[in-house]
């Protein structure tokens, strides 16, 4: 999985509001991946960069993927 596949995940799950049973559908693994992924417990690189500029640029983030 690409970093802008995971930074695509976090953004549905924390700004759009997706669950993970909706994103599997759409992403190609597991529904226990996409859950470690929007916890924090996998691919850590990308989800404490997505949660800093998240924090630190909150109108940017809402038009990242739209």
């Amino acid at each position: 999985m690409t970093d802008k596949e995971v930074y695509k995940i976090l953004y549905l799950n924390k700004v759009k509001g997706y669950q993970p049973h909706q994103l599997e559908t759409t992403f190609s693994v597991a529904r226990s991946t996409i859950k470690n992924i929007v916890n924090g417990k996998s691919r850590k690189d990308c989800y404490f960069a997505f949660i800093e500029y998240m924090e630190n640029h909150p109108k940017e983030v809402m038009s990242l993927f739209d």
